[in-house]
């Protein structure tokens, strides 16, 4: 993933935002034997995050982005770029899984299965990353992030500074501010460079990122993510995968978020003195407090093993969600076409996979729960991988 963070914005949101607040067991980044590998990012800076806003809440009231024409900032001309507006409200916990294959992918609503890092296929989506939960930015949170920063380094003169600074800038500023957390941009999926000067894109009408929320165990509703609104915090968001039928353009033009604009947008005037002043001096304590860039460590889970059986115990540990694995049990494969264009061979296997859910996750509650996981063997890599997930076999 790339960034086109505007630098000063950059420092003065890893002083004030905190990390993302996940467990590290929720975010499974693996592969291994080659495999392609993804990456789950819980910072703004290693997760290659441009943050700004479009849900607005002046005065405690909520503002729509095209009300204010704030939905040009959210439109991009690179195909492989997503920018979009987190809620400031509204949490996602359900599941995350590895991989999906998602057949008909398109500019509306539509259900994808989780499938395996190592499937194959055209419209394959692999675990980017999840949204940043940001809390809104109030004058007390600011204060305290202030201290926060001296105790991590930063210079007592500057605080000061800064902090007399605030006193001086306007609650119309601070709300701004707050605005200009709620955007994010994400870009550069896997796969998506082309030779010097060019780039390969999906086809018309096929999202290269999209957002994803849980119907079942098996099953997600996604959409896509660029000019999207209200995205709530903690939403995982996946990339498209290369396929045959990309094609190659010419490389868009860098928009680099234009930041001055959009501030102005948001207080309806130019920005006084103080309060550029007052951003520059924030910047500054950002970088001598260190600010939050360092890398996070992550679990990782294998995304293919050498027999079947255990290729089918991996599905409910790529669900993004505590679990407990209690059995799999081999089943015949069903009298009717199998599901996701699957090929009856002796490299296809069913297993019913009974496992325990260890946190409820706002769709399915805690205890036991049922998967019915169909494998395949890629001979290429030589490992069992799963192919397609169902509630049902």
């Amino acid at each position: 993933m790339i960034s086109e963070k505007d630098p000063l914005v950059g420092q003065v949101l890893d002083l004030f935002v905190p990390e993302l607040d996940v467990d590290p067991d929720e975010l499974l980044p693996a592969a291994h034997a080659g495999a392609a590998r993804l990456r789950a990012a819980r910072r703004r800076r290693t997760a290659a995050v441009l943050a700004f806003a479009v849900l607005l809440l002046f005065a405690g009231a909520a503002f729509a982005a095209k009300k204010l024409d704030l939905l040009p900032f959210l439109h991009t001309s690179d195909r492989n770029t997503a920018r979009f507006s987190v809620s400031p409200s509204h949490s996602y916990h359900g599941t995350a899984p590895l991989a999906l294959t998602c057949p008909h992918a398109a500019a509306g609503a539509f259900v994808c299965h989780l499938t395996s890092p190592l499937a194959s296929g055209k419209r394959r989506y692999e675990l980017g990353m999840r949204t940043d939960k940001v809390p809104l930015l109030t004058r007390p949170s600011m204060l305290t992030s202030l201290t926060r920063a001296q105790a991590n380094g930063a210079d007592p003169a500057q605080v000061a500074h800064v902090r007399a600074d605030l006193a001086g800038v306007s609650d119309d500023f601070i709300r701004a501010l707050s605005v200009m957390t709620r955007i994010d941009t994400v870009g550069g999926g896997g796969g998506s460079a082309g030779p010097s000067g060019t780039e390969r894109v999906p086809p018309p009408g096929v999202p290269a990122w999209v957002a994803c929320r849980e119907l079942t165990l098996a099953t997600v509703q996604c959409r896509p993510l660029a000019a999207l609104l209200g995205v709530p915090g903690g939403t995982p968001l996946y990339s498209l995968q290369p396929s045959s039928d990309w094609r190659t353009v010419t490389t868009p033009p860098q928009q680099p978020p234009q930041f001055e604009r959009l501030l102005e947008r948001l207080l309806g005037r130019q920005p006084t003195a103080t309060e550029s002043r007052f951003l520059v001096d924030l910047a500054t304590v950002a970088v001598t407090a260190g600010g939050s860039s360092g890398p996070s460590k992550v679990k990782g889970t294998p995304i293919g093993v050498s027999n079947p059986r255990g290729a089918a115990l991996l599905a409910p540990q790529s669900l993004g969600v505590p679990t407990r694995v209690r059995s799999a049990t081999a089943q015949p494969l069903p009298n009717r076409p199998l599901p996701g264009g699957l090929s009856r061979s002796r490299g296809t296997r069913l297993y019913r996979v009974a496992f325990d859910l260890r946190r409820a996750d706002g769709v399915d509650t805690v205890g036991r729960h049922t998967l019915y996981v169909y494998v395949t063997r890629s001979s290429k890599l030589a490992v069992w991988r799963v192919a397609w997930v169902a509630t049902k076999p």
